[in-house]
């Protein structure tokens, strides 16, 4: 019997009397192939996680990545083991376990291991998302919150306790395979400073790192514990304590907020449809762009223009986790209406559903929020699925045309790219029956969206695709950041090095005022000569990683190698060096999804500028260089000089995943990358430091082809 990774529920595989389950502990199996690796994990990761390991298959080998690492213990095990019959204890422990692991899968995490009473779960490996952190975060107070109530309901529980660690840093993901055994785990002192961090926490709390702070102090609320002494650590290393989410509205208002820049014609187009709610027309408006490009910031002062106006915004989000949670933005959308804040009791919570719906329907609604089934109104807890269905969405038509008599109203759902399918049913039938108040429904996706919005708008659908911003209006974001005239030099690395991405671009100038290469001198800034940046800004890394993780294994494949040529791949070479018969369907999902362009005359062109360093090539080992020396070489010296791949390029990777960044913020550079011993020189063609791996050149090639986030 096995469980389910996300409910927990138990499962009957089949299994062969003769063959051992395999749990996180222990895996038996022979000399590892990539098969064998899969079906070891496949027992101890989710489905979605499990299934990305069956994509990879054998290329799943070891690669740097950006990873937030969770240990919890539970307090109370030791002395209760001491008193009980291990069969007794087996009927505490193990639905506390199963509960932990659960919670995590649910954020698609991976329970590397179980030691006893406690659990080390990683976020960002072996699949990555941009808010690995904040996931971890949010399993922390969930882990916390189940097991309270878990006392409750088991016998010689009330005195367990959780203290959790978690720390964000790099480390070293692989395969760890023997005859013995075979396990995937990630070494390095990421891992390591959650398991210290956890040593110190008081019971029932969690403690985070400086790192994970910095990655989530926008989405939860803190207290800092001061210097911590930690085992192994000759400085004392700064701790928080995880108060909670922040309150709804609160992320929000602490944002930072600039002044919009070359969107003057997007908002037009909005403006022209919020006024049209005032004559009865609804509309729906879709507004779609690459991570980072400003949708965020334009759906900001669309909202402060809109509410001037005397329109109500309502708004919700679709979440990277959601695809498995039905109808979570519109359960988003109803908490954040009526105020629901993550810390209510549900009775409280019951009770505000009830005075801002209809009896008739209140029902539903509390279904839908997981409330405790109403005294009034239809009773939807026991009904069919298709039944519970009909009767929501009919709910939700009639509370939203109630609130649009009222007023003109707006009703905002962002990140449409990740909503599930019962969700996007439901805004396609609202849209439609909807049509004849004055409603606009307000969309936002990332390029993938595109194909979704139509489905829902229609013929009414107004789309708006946010290009990269201008030269004149990045310089303008420039001055903004740095609070004076940028120095000619930045504004042209800045243009060059994000392709108009104003996210990338302060994270650039971020970056490159914390390595002290751009600092401020008798009133004016400037930026000294460099070739590389030290470090890459974590909040960029995590949208790459997650990006990259996303396209299918052998379409990032075929962007490793087209990374390797240059910006602009002609076809022919690219079909004499990849041995793929699919290349051209491969082909069109990288130009779907905004990694190529297709520029005519059998050429392909990475979506952004870049530039490809000589020094760069010969880190893709023979298996890549050699074909393309060897190709090039025959059209002509110039071409084929760019290659200079040495007979063999023994070792195991110790580069920066993040150094596909390097030298550049725009995902499609990558002009250097540091080893632990030695950097990268633009005048050689290979640093005799440098012992790269395919399989993470596989990664970083693909990140250095990266267009956008």
């Amino acid at each position: 019997m096995r469980f389910c990774g996300q409910c927990g529920s138990a499962r009957i595989v089949a299994v062969a009397e003769e063959t051992p389950v395999l749990t996180a502990a222990t895996a038996p199996a022979p000399t590892p192939t990539g098969t064998d690796v899969t079906d070891a994990l496949r027992s101890f990761v989710t489905p979605q996680v499990a299934d990305r390991i069956a994509e990879d298959g054998a290329q799943l080998t070891e690669e740097r990545r950006l990873v937030t690492a969770l240990f919890a213990d539970i307090s109370g095990f030791t002395p209760l083991a001491s008193r009980l019959d291990p069969e007794d204890l087996m009927e505490v422990i193990d639905p506390v376990v199963s509960m932990l692991s659960s919670i995590v899968g649910r954020y698609d995490g991976f329970v590397e291991k179980f030691a006893g009473d406690a659990l080390l779960a990683l976020f960002g490996a072996p699949v990555a998302h941009e808010d690995d952190a904040a996931r971890a975060l949010r399993v922390a107070l969930e882990m916390h919150e189940e097991l309270a109530r878990l006392r409750t309901d088991l016998p010689n529980a009330e005195n367990l306790t959780l203290h959790v660690g978690v720390n964000s840093g790099h480390g070293i993901a692989r395969i760890i395979g023997s005859e013995v055994r075979t396990d995937y785990g990630v070494l390095g002192d990421a891992v390591i400073l959650a398991q210290r961090l956890e040593s110190v926490t008081p019971a029932g709390e969690t403690y985070v790192s400086e790192s994970t702070y910095e990655l989530t102090r926008d989405a939860f609320e803190f207290e800092v514990v001061g210097g911590l002494t930690l085992k192994g650590k000759t400085e004392p290393v700064t701790g928080w304590r995880l108060l909670g989410e922040k309150r709804v509205g609160a992320t929000a208002a602490g944002r930072e907020r600039r002044r919009l820049l070359g969107r003057d014609v997007e908002l037009a187009e909005v403006a022209r449809a919020i006024g049209g709610l005032s004559e009865g027309r609804s509309s729906i408006v879709g507004v779609t762009g690459e991570p980072g490009i400003g949708k965020s910031r334009l759906t900001d002062e669309i909202r402060t223009k809109a509410e001037h106006a005397g329109v109500t915004w309502l708004e919700t989000r679709c979440v990277s986790y959601g695809a498995a949670l039905p109808y979570w933005p519109f359960a988003e959308l109803m908490r954040r209406t009526v105020g629901i804040e993550p810390d209510d009791a549900p009775t409280k919570a019951s009770a505000m559903v009830a005075a801002a719906i209809t009896d008739t329907h209140v029902g539903f609604f509390a279904r839908l929020l997981g409330l405790p089934t109403p005294s009034v109104g239809v009773d939807a807890g026991d009904l069919e699925p298709e039944a519970f269905r009909r009767g929501l969405h009919g709910a939700l038509v009639e509370w939203l045309r109630g609130l649009a008599a009222a007023g003109p109203l707006v009703v905002s759902i962002e990140d449409v790219h990740w909503a599930d399918a019962s969700s996007l049913a439901l805004a396609r039938e609202l849209a439609d029956a909807l049509r004849g108040d004055p409603i606009l429904f307000y969309l936002t996706g990332r390029p993938e969206a595109q194909q979704l919005l139509p489905d829902i708008g229609g013929d009414r659908l107004i789309e708006i695709e946010l290009e990269p911003l201008t030269e004149p209006a990045l310089e303008a974001l420039l001055e903004g950041c740095l609070n004076g005239a940028p120095p000619a030099a930045l504004t042209r690395l800045v243009v060059e090095r994000t392709g108009g991405n104003p996210f990338f671009a302060e994270e650039l100038v971020g970056a490159l005022r914390d390595q002290g290469i751009l600092d401020l001198r008798n009133g004016r800034w400037r930026l000294r000569a460099i070739r590389e940046l030290e470090e890459v800004p974590p909040t960029v890394e995590g949208v790459l990683a997650a990006r990259i993780d996303a396209l299918p294994r052998r379409a990032a494949s075929v962007l490793q190698t087209a990374s390797v040529i240059g910006r602009r791949l002609r076809l022919p070479l690219l079909e004499r060096m990849i041995d793929e018969p699919d290349l051209t369907d491969l082909l069109d999902q990288l130009i779907a999804r905004g990694f190529l362009d297709a520029s005519g005359n059998e050429e392909l062109v990475f979506r952004r500028p870049r530039r490809l360093r000589p020094s760069m090539a010969p880190a893709t080992t023979p298996s890549i260089c050699s074909p393309a020396t060897s190709i090039l070489a025959r059209q002509g010296p110039r071409r084929s000089s760019t290659f200079s791949a040495p007979a063999s390029v023994p070792g195991r990777c110790t580069q920066m995943r993040k150094r596909c960044f390097i030298s550049a913020v725009r995902p499609k550079s990558h002009a250097g990358s540091a080893s632990r011993t030695g950097r990268w020189r633009r005048s050689c063609s290979i640093s005799p430091m440098c012992t790269t791996s395919s399989a993470t050149m596989t990664r970083r090639s693909s990140s250095m082809a990266r267009s956008g986030g």
